[in-house]
């Protein structure tokens, strides 16, 4: 295996042996593009502007991997003359041709790239190219592009013949993305097509396209006057608009096709069926289409009902389809066809894993469940999941006791596709204001009633560590779910009660059982909450013209806020003691978390990925210490890769019970830590990273009886650092991804953070931590 490898990278590196000297063909190892401004540029410009030029290559170098092995082109020599089922296959899948050298495309390029530059304002940019030849067979080609200076609008005016679209479009010009100073760039002026476009499909305007939008200018020196003239289908007629006509919904036919054997109208909208039975009740069905009979045409609602039925995942296959009226030309109807999905299903899935536990040097875990779904439990589009899963996690370092744990979940949602209002717990909301100001406006609250989904949850975990601990949680939940816009989801519980009911066995009791921290922590209790439990928002955006995006996550989680203002006034009036359910006491606690990140992808394949996050929890009342499962920590896969699970801190605290076993429960109040990995490909799906992790978590209280936990001034001294490279399967569906970490820095009482691997000791392959996961890290 030793000696196939190195033959496969010998071969990779000596690929230019294969070209044919005879015919003069010569490998394009590189492509430099140099850009030359008139004036200064900022750095950020000029980098979007060589990330956008560099797609316009028409000879692209070979995938190269280390800087020297062309993998990909080398499989393209062993089997392109071989005809066998496994060459054509490698052939399709992996093998890359050689980039050859040749004149036609290298001054297309150069036509590529003044093209490019005049489209975005830069009318008098030039380019020119030289070859750098090495061994004979290998060029550099360099490309130097003289942008000039680039175009700006001096002015904008709009006409047409169609003055009803003149003033519509001119009533609202201060939206409009062409303003004076903005640049002459085509893309800008292909964005305003777009909007005028929109603009006036949700006015009437059905059969509008940009096309009857033209641009003219008047350029004096490198200022323009821009005119906007929106043309008219004739020069003896003005744009037509249109009203919604008839509105008819099918599900399961084709009209004229299959016979009908249900319909029904509701507020003007026809609803038929091929079932003796709709399958979705129309009445339910109709929150979802926001198109009106008699209303103006409007290409927003027909897209809205689009997405919103699709949404539902009721349903197959969802056309929206407007045609214009035979009698009524100003009409245009409108037909929903539905394909409905299958109701019931079943399956069931098996995972096999491997991690590290903070009480156990490596772990194989195996789970196994199955899961059932309704797509329409009450004929209204509601969905019904349930999922049940058992599994297990075996010690390899502990074969007397190889069994480390074993888990039991089961989970449901039933999920409305409509919202219901809490006690007019939103009603109220809006209602409130101060003066002008209220808290959530007429928009949000639209749309929090025409787009949210109400979702009641009931789950039920049983989690064992042998011979440590072991809880039963059961958990229920009422609350939404809203896409507030592409890219950012929002979920909000406002009703909500969890009850843990944890056991310390007794090898954790001896260990810990003098610990106050600990067996407060490990408490039975109650999470509650009547008007609010939890909020969490998911942000993502779209990568930009730097081929940058970004993420943000921000949770909030409130227990037993209600109970205690009711515990205060109940024991004012009647001096009682406080409310108790059995053994469980209610947790009183507030927990906030975020984590934002920055992701740059570049068009060699290679990713930078950054994370920052941090969080804080607090007790609150009655509750002297926050519950465990509520703490937070740091370590492990997803965290810093260079410790296990909970091992680092809190602050500089050094458990005495950490050589023995188990050594890592420790957890805090705060958490801040930050991630950085470079990733790039190596060959095939195969995709290697560097990076490195840092982080701690504190106790924010000073009553914390584990010595150097608490969060201060300098508590940064205490930050974890660590290191590491790792490599990822990255195929279509999964990634699988090894990291291994090497710690650099460890919070220590009496100093001495960084780790003398390279001074006073050898550094060995022993000192790495493995990680082994699904999926990205972040």
């Amino acid at each position: 295996m030793i000696f196939a490898t190195i033959g496969l990278f010998s071969t990779a590196c000596n690929v230019t042996k294969h070209l044919d000297e005879s015919k003069g063909e010569q490998l394009v190892i590189k492509n430099k593009l140099e850009l030359e401004f008139p004036g200064k540029v900022s750095l950020s410009d000029k980098t979007a502007l060589q990330y956008e030029l560099d797609d316009l290559y028409k000879i692209k170098t070979n995938e190269v991997i280390l800087r020297m092995f062309r993998m990909r082109l080398s499989l393209y020599y062993n089997y392109k003359d071989k005809d066998k089922r496994f060459a054509r296959w490698i052939m399709k899948k992996f093998a890359e041709p050689p980039a050859l050298y040749n004149q036609g495309l290298t001054e297309k390029t150069v036509s590529n790239f003044v093209n490019y530059m005049h489209n975005r304002g830069y009318f008098d940019a030039t380019c020119t190219y030289e070859n750098d030849t090495l061994e004979h067979h290998k060029v550099t080609t360099t490309y130097r592009l003289r942008t000039g200076e680039r175009y700006m609008v001096d002015a904008v005016t709009w006409t047409s013949r169609d003055s009803a679209v003149l003033d519509l479009l001119t009533a609202g010009k201060g939206v409009s993305l062409l303003k004076p100073g903005s640049p002459l760039d085509g893309q800008l002026f292909e964005r305003e097509k777009i909007r005028i476009t929109e603009t006036l499909k949700n006015a009437g305007y059905a059969y509008f396209v940009p096309n009857f939008i033209e641009f003219l200018g008047d350029t004096v020196g490198s200022r323009a006057k821009v005119t906007i003239d929106l043309l008219t289908p004739t020069d003896s007629t003005d744009h037509p608009t249109y009203t919604f006509g008839s509105v008819q919904v099918y599900t399961s036919l084709v009209p004229d096709v299959i016979a009908i054997r249900r319909d029904t109208a509701i507020d003007g909208v026809y609803y038929a069926s091929a079932d003796k039975q709709f399958s979705v009740k129309p009445h339910k069905l109709r929150r979802e289409i926001f198109i009106r009979p008699g209303a103006t045409y409007s290409q927003a609602d027909i897209d809205r009902t689009a997405r919103n039925l699709n949404a539902l995942g009721t349903y197959r296959f969802v056309s929206v389809r407007p045609y214009q009226d035979s009698v009524d030309e100003n009409q245009q109807n409108v037909v929903v066809s539905l394909t409905p999905n299958q109701r019931l299903s079943l399956g069931w899935n098996v995972e096999l894993n491997t991690s590290y536990s903070s009480a156990s040097s490596q772990l194989i875990g195996v789970s196994g469940g199955v899961n059932f779904r309704n797509n329409n439990v009450f004929g209204g589009a509601e969905n019904w999941t349930s999922d049940l899963s058992y599994g297990l996690e075996f010690d390899l370092a502990n074969p007397e006791q190889l069994i480390f744990s074993q888990e039991v979940s089961f989970n449901n949602q039933l999920t409305f596709p409509r919202f219901f209002d809490y006690l007019g717990w939103w009603k109220n909301l809006h209602a409130f204001r101060v003066g002008s100001w209220r808290p959530y406006s007429d928009k949000k609250y639209q749309r929090l009633k025409n787009e949210a989904t109400t979702r009641l949850n009931l789950n039920y975990n049983y989690l064992e560590l042998i011979d440590f601990y072991n809880y039963n949680l059961i958990n229920a939940t009422f609350g939404y779910n809203l896409s507030a816009s592409p890219g950012r989801q929002v979920s909000i519980d406002l009703a909500g009660l969890d009850v843990l009911q944890p056991t310390l066995e007794p090898r954790f009791d001896s260990l810990y059982g003098d610990n106050d921290f600990y067996t407060l922590s490990f408490q039975e209790q109650l999470f509650t909450g009547v008007f609010f439990r939890d909020f969490n928002m998911n942000i993502y955006t779209n990568p930009n013209k730097f081929g940058e995006h970004n993420f943000f996550r921000f949770g909030a989680e409130l227990s037993g806020l209600e109970v205690e203002i009711a515990n205060e006034l109940w024991g004012a009036a009647f001096q009682h003691e406080e409310w108790a359910i059995g053994p469980l006491e209610f947790a009183n606690f507030f927990r906030l978390n975020l984590d934002g990140g920055y992701i740059r992808e570049y068009h060699n394949g290679i990713t930078l990925a950054t994370r920052i996050g941090a969080g804080i929890v607090r007790p609150y009342g009655g509750t002297p210490v926050t519950p465990y499962v509520k703490q937070f920590y740091i370590g492990g896969p997803s965290s810093l890769r260079a410790f296990r699970i909970r091992e680092i801190g809190p602050g500089g605290f050094q458990d005495p019970l950490a050589p023995t076993d188990p050594p890592f429960y420790q957890s805090a109040d705060f958490r801040f830590e930050f991630n950085a990995e470079l990733r790039f490909p190596l060959f095939l799906a195969l995709k290697g990273a560097v990076f490195v992790d840092g982080g701690n978590v504190w106790s924010v209280t000073q009553e914390d009886p584990r010595p150097f936990s608490q969060l201060e001034w300098n508590s940064y001294r205490q930050i974890a650092l660590g290191t590491g490279f790792g490599a990822r399967i990255d195929v279509e569906f999964f990634v699988l991804r090894f990291d291994f970490g090497l710690p650099l820095r460890k919070p220590r009482d009496a100093g001495g953070f960084w780790i003398p691997y390279f001074t006073e000791e050898k550094l060995s392959f022993n000192d790495f931590t493995l990680n082994v996961s699904v999926g990205y890290p972040f």
